[in-house]
């Protein structure tokens, strides 16, 4: 082919002839960026090593009266309420028998009914 010419019948040289299209070039990184990449990942494990031993407190962590072993012993604060496994199951049984009981008798006794449907022809 001429230049200026496409090879679509009936195009003469003032016909819009696209360009066949390129291959994209590939890219290809710069020699350090493997160097830059292993220096960024052993700058990351460092820096989740050091988030992993930073959580906690500023503040200054009791140390334990000599010979106990252990800062604040269970007799220290009792809880304010203890309920025994038994008293606990009741009271939520119980609860739960209420909830459902409310919402039957709210159906049936408060809720209005809906008319019947008028006879069709």
């Amino acid at each position: 082919l001429k230049p200026g010419t496409c090879n679509a019948r009936g195009a003469g040289p003032t016909a819009f002839c696209p360009s066949p299209p390129q291959r994209p070039q590939r890219l290809h990184p710069p020699p350090a960026m493997p160097l830059i990449a292993a220096t960024s990942r052993r700058g990351m494990a460092r820096l989740t090593a050091r988030a992993a031993r930073a959580y906690g407190t500023s503040l200054p962590i009791p140390n334990p009266p000599p010979g106990t072993g252990t800062v604040f012993h269970s007799r220290m604060q009792p809880p304010k309420y203890s309920l025994s496994n038994q008293k606990w199951f009741g009271l939520f049984f119980a609860m739960n028998a209420g909830v459902y009981a409310g919402h039957y008798m709210y159906l049936r006794l408060l809720m209005r009914q809906n008319p019947p449907n008028p006879p069709r022809d």
